[in-house]
């Protein structure tokens, strides 16, 4: 198992702060690979109707590589939707650390 860095407890507090139950989580899908198999996805959150932005945070928690633009993670894998199934492994991981189950996030793509 990798060493946790700074970022990803800096990371891990900014979404206990930030995040509530039921909240939903926006995706844009930037670039699909010619392939099918890889994808370039934005997230943010909407609070007092202005976007946040959590791209970066999410990278540096969840550990996913961030794209050469720094605009979108790299998602790898196909035949699911693949925003939900990062959604999923955030709230997954913010349950993990708070011990609630009942954290649930949902998201939607734009």
């Amino acid at each position: 198992m990798k060493k946790k860095t700074q970022e990803h407890f800096k990371a891990y507090d900014y979404f206990k702060t930030n995040l509530k139950k039921n909240d939903t989580i926006y995706c844009i899908i930037k670039h699909v690979s010619q392939s099918g198999m890889t994808r370039h996805i934005s997230f943010f959150y909407i609070r007092n109707n202005e976007p946040r932005f959590i791209s970066s945070m999410i990278s540096d928690f969840l550990e996913y590589k961030m794209n050469k633009y720094h605009d979108a993670i790299v998602v790898g894998g196909c035949g699911m939707d693949m925003a939900f199934s990062v959604v999923h492994h955030l709230q997954e991981q913010m349950q993990h650390y708070q011990y609630r189950k009942d954290f649930k996030l949902n998201h939607r793509i734009i």
